[in-house]
């Protein structure tokens, strides 16, 4: 559907995040629900096929990358498939940014990276230091804020992200938004090498919003759990079980 993915595992991509040294690195989680947005706003199009990264985060992608070559009949029965095993090629495996998160926090902890946090409700990202601080005590957050991804306020944050010098920048406000964000300012605070979107992830960290129990993770269902916990989310639920699979079989 016009968009890459990377093969990494998630170890692989974590030794790459922390190599990064004068190119600054712009990495997407890419989920199901952002592949269908993209395919009706260039300017989002573009900033997925000119990131640095995109790793796979929702298994219809794994699915999606494994019915490559498929008959749409074959796409279907992996489709079913999916309930009792997730591929692991070509992608090797699932890489959630909410996940990503806390594993690069643990190392940036050990090699004293500075993190800095941007986005999410008043207070969220404030309270997701804490955490962070509580997980991994020597880990180094030089600042946090809110804000929105709007034109009229990048200059006053971009001067308060520069003034803490941080080495990497967390963006919690939504796709495409945040993704828009970091294309637009990456290149003005010059000491930040990684700089991800990672959507609700200050609200699970936070503990403001309880993730799916694991062994929903592990089948791949964490949205059916979010869909009884949170109702208004019924669209971006749909959009990423049944929208992106018919499109994607449409296309075959």
């Amino acid at each position: 559907m016009g968009i890459p993915v990377d093969a990494f595992t998630k170890s692989e991509l974590l030794d790459v995040i922390f190599r990064a040294n004068k190119d600054q690195m712009h990495i997407i989680t890419v989920n199901p629900e952002m592949i269908l947005a993209a395919q009706n706003d260039k300017e989002f199009m573009e900033i997925l096929n000119t990131s640095t990264i995109n790793t796979a985060d929702g298994t219809g992608l794994l699915w999606a990358a494994n019915t490559q070559n498929d008959s749409k009949i074959i796409s279907i029965l992996k489709l079913v498939k999916l309930l009792f095993k997730k591929p692991t090629t070509p992608l090797p495996e699932l890489i959630k940014g909410s996940d990503l998160i806390l594993d690069i926090a643990e190392r940036a902890a050990k090699k004293g990276t500075k993190i800095f946090l941007l986005g999410a409700q008043p207070g969220v990202a404030h309270k997701t230091k804490h955490e962070l601080e509580k997980r991994f005590p020597t880990i180094s957050i030089v600042g946090t804020h809110a804000g929105s991804p709007s034109m009229h306020e990048e200059e006053k944050i971009k001067d308060i992200i520069n003034d803490t010098n941080p080495d990497m920048l967390f963006v919690a406000y939504g796709a495409p938004a945040q993704e828009k964000w970091i294309a637009r300012n990456i290149h003005k605070m010059p000491t930040i090498k990684v700089a991800i979107g990672i959507g609700g992830t200050f609200d699970y960290i936070s503990g403001s919003i309880k993730r799916a129990p694991i062994f929903l993770q592990n089948l791949g269902l964490e949205w059916l759990y979010r869909l009884t916990k949170e109702p208004k989310r019924w669209k971006r639920i749909w959009n990423a079980v049944a929208v992106f699979p018919y499109k994607k079989i449409s296309r075959q």
